[in-house]
């Protein structure tokens, strides 16, 4: 029988929650990580096989496993970053229990309840390590679609070949939903893409990885209150690729490339899908998103007098074609008649913490800390979007915050001779 009370229970085996555990047994604090599934769960279940990282190796800067392999400016596959967390688990022996889910968090009158698939844990402090989105999300105009036609949510898409025979219908254009219409249109099947107001990210531009321009110009390091409104915090990631060796994901390109663009999905009845006269808008976006970010570099480079080399040709790789934007208006797309058996609904996720049961939520439902701490002694957070920076939800922005929120955990544990100063 496992034990039941430990010092600290982390929930969640992610990045995140390792590079707690990480510090946790570097200063001997009793800690135990609870993962629903298996270590890095996410990783391996709610990504599609051909997945790659989104951000150049260089930024997988865990405590302890920093990347150290030939290509630093490469992108790993899914698996492959994966092997890298087992590894790195391994390595320092991390304490995880996997296949155990966490269902509530109370608290006693001495400790914090955990409620699990293994009855209660008791503990004297919570880590949520669970990342900010759990859900995907399914817009309520895809309900009541014909029996004909399969929704899949985009954690439950895995390769081209595992749809039904016919054409498919990818709903959202952030990064997963752009990534999945070009891999289903390049195997050769008849692609549509419903889009919304989504950027979109030059991958290389004045011979630097648009993450590397964004940390250089301290992008990376903004915090929440530089943001014009809260609810930024939760907006999808512009339009970029890993795959390949990393490239420019353009809407204009997935166009050429034979996938037919549709507006927002406004309304159904039955096989009929109403859509949006807003595809111009929405294109527009994109394009002013990335025109944006380059005068930003370019202002960074001429204010620090930089030489750094102008856009190669291949670095404008997406930007509109010269035939310009005029696009066809479609207003309507009956699913039956276009021969559409599939609908990937990539309209983004959710998250959900109405299972912790304390005070400490803003009115978005979002957890309001103090670099992970909450108002509620022993209970914290980490792996947030805009947590404490813009890159505490990000690989990148891990290890600094696991090293803060550690040092303040052992700071307030009950000195013991297994304790030690980080």
């Amino acid at each position: 029988m496992p034990t039941l009370f430990h010092d600290v229970v982390i929930i969640g085996a992610g990045q995140a929650g390792l590079a707690l555990s990480y510090h946790l047994c570097g200063a001997g604090v009793d800690h135990v990580l609870l993962e629903q599934g298996r270590l890095g769960n996410t990783w391996r279940e709610d990504r599609w096989e051909s997945f790659c990282l989104v951000t150049p190796n260089w930024t997988i800067t865990l405590p302890g496993a920093n990347y150290a392999g030939d290509d630093p400016d490469g992108f790993l596959s899914g698996g492959a970053f994966v092997e890298h967390l087992e590894n790195w688990a391994r390595g320092f022996a991390a304490p995880v229990w996997e296949h155990v889910r966490a269902r509530g968090v109370t608290r006693d009158a001495e400790r914090f309840v955990v409620e699990t698939d293994l009855g209660p844990l008791h503990a004297r402090q919570v880590v949520i390590a669970t990342a900010t989105y759990q859900t995907s999300r399914t817009p309520p105009v895809l309900a009541g679609l014909p029996k004909g036609v399969t929704v899949l949510a985009a954690d439950q898409y895995h390769n081209p070949g595992a749809l039904a025979p016919g054409a498919v219908l990818v709903v959202g254009s952030g990064q997963t939903g752009c990534q999945i219409a070009e891999e289903v249109n390049a195997a050769g099947r008849e692609t549509y893409l419903a889009v919304g107001r989504s950027g979109r990210l030059p991958r290389r531009y004045r011979g630097l990885d648009c993450i590397a321009w964004q940390r250089d110009m301290g992008l990376l390091d903004r915090t929440p209150d530089m943001l014009d409104d809260p609810a930024h915090r939760f907006r999808g990631d512009p339009h970029l690729s890993g795959g390949r060796g990393g490239y420019t994901l353009s809407l204009h390109d997935l166009r050429i490339a034979g996938v037919t663009l549709l507006g927002r999905v406004a309304g159904s009845r039955g096989a009929r899908l109403n859509i949006a006269d807003d595809l111009a808008g929405c294109l527009a976006f994109a394009d002013y998103f990335a025109a944006d970010f380059r005068a930003f570099v370019d202002q960074h480079i001429a204010a620090l007098g930089l030489g750094a080399p102008i856009a190669t040709p291949e670095e404008m790789l997406g930007e509109p074609p010269n035939a310009g934007l005029n696009y066809p208006v479609i207003r309507e797309l009956h699913l039956c008649a276009q021969g559409i058996s599939t609908v990937i609904s990539a309209t983004g996720f959710a998250f959900d913490f109405s299972w912790v049961d304390f005070p400490v939520f803003d009115p978005h439902g979002y957890p309001i800390t103090d670099r992970g701490s909450t108002r509620v002694p022993g209970l914290h957070f980490t792996g947030l979007n805009w947590m404490h920076k813009r890159k505490s939800g990000i690989i990148y922005g891990v290890a600094e915050d696991a090293a803060y929120l550690a040092a303040r955990i052992v700071a307030t544990l009950p000195r013991t001779g297994a304790s030690a100063q980080l």
